[in-house]
């Protein structure tokens, strides 16, 4: 059977229930299924991704744990073959970047910026984040922790300041207003502070974004309010931001994040056991 991957993520320690922030929560998942999905196609002759991982349990006590699972069509060992070599070399790529290698074999620079922002979300609002695979893979967790983190970090700036190797992406970066303006072509910019580095990123906005930096407040560029931009990011080298071409931005918090309490039920499977409930969701269904 397939072999789903186990990510458990510690929110701040600062008394609130080890709850990570929204964002933070969203942002390692979504960049751990990024690294699969990059290393699938590093692995893959094709380079296409075939696989689909859903989320398959969610333990929603302190610390949050969700189980994400491979999904896949076609012959049952070509698929079961892919996930672990897949799931292997990510593992691997995980163990070579904590033991001081920036460049793990099948890490291109795309996918190594998601592992990257995974380690610096821990040294910038949570306290840990957990990756485990099945034993058959790697057989003890693998603890992104606040040390692990700035030894990546400082590696990772070290090889920067050798190799500058340029490369673009489509994406998003979150930040805080700094400065709107206008270039000498009538060009609308953003200027803001980017949230998990804290350097100032230049982003030109065309089409929809245009106009919603036109709709920026005064109010919001005097309190730095946090926005997310979205474009094509051009990157001077690994990790460091030339400029963004934005296409699109929103505003995060004019209105507050809901926090975790918001949208968790502690007592939404009706006092089952996760097996219980998904056992009755999958008769029902």
């Amino acid at each position: 059977m397939a072999k789903p991957v186990t990510i458990t993520i510690r929110g701040p320690e600062d008394g609130k229930a080890d709850a990570p922030s929204v964002d933070d929560l969203l942002g390692q998942i979504k960049d751990l299924v990024e690294v699969l999905r990059g290393v699938e196609r590093a692995t893959e002759a094709g380079g296409k991704n075939e696989l689909e991982w859903r989320v398959t349990d969610a333990r929603m006590n302190s610390p949050i744990s969700l189980e994400l699972t491979p999904f896949g069509h076609g012959p049952k060992e070509a698929i079961f073959a892919r996930i672990e070599r897949v799931e292997r070399a990510t593992a691997y790529g995980f163990r070579q970047m904590r033991a001081g290698h920036v460049q793990p074999p099948f890490f291109n620079n795309e996918t190594l910026g998601r592992a990257r922002k995974m380690h610096a979300r821990v040294l910038n609002g949570l306290s840990d984040t957990s990756l485990a695979f099945d034993i058959s893979i790697d057989p003890k967790p693998l603890i992104i922790d606040p040390k692990a983190a700035r030894k990546v970090e400082r590696a990772i700036q070290s090889a920067v300041a050798e190799v500058s190797a340029p490369y673009r992406e489509f994406g998003s970066v979150e930040g805080y207003v700094t400065k709107p303006e206008l270039d000498g072509h009538n060009r609308a910019i953003l200027r803001f502070r980017s949230r998990l580095g804290g350097n100032e990123v230049k982003a030109y906005a065309s089409g929809d974004a245009f106009h919603q930096v036109e709709a920026l407040r005064l109010s919001d560029v005097w309190h730095g309010v946090r926005v997310r931009v979205y474009g094509t990011i051009h990157y001077k080298s690994l990790g460091v931001i030339e400029v963004i071409n934005a296409t699109g931005m929103e505003v995060l918090d004019r209105d507050p994040l809901p926090s975790m309490d918001d949208i968790l039920d502690p007592n939404f499977s009706g006092g089952l056991t996760t097996e219980k409930y998904l056992r009755e969701l999958r008769e029902d269904g």
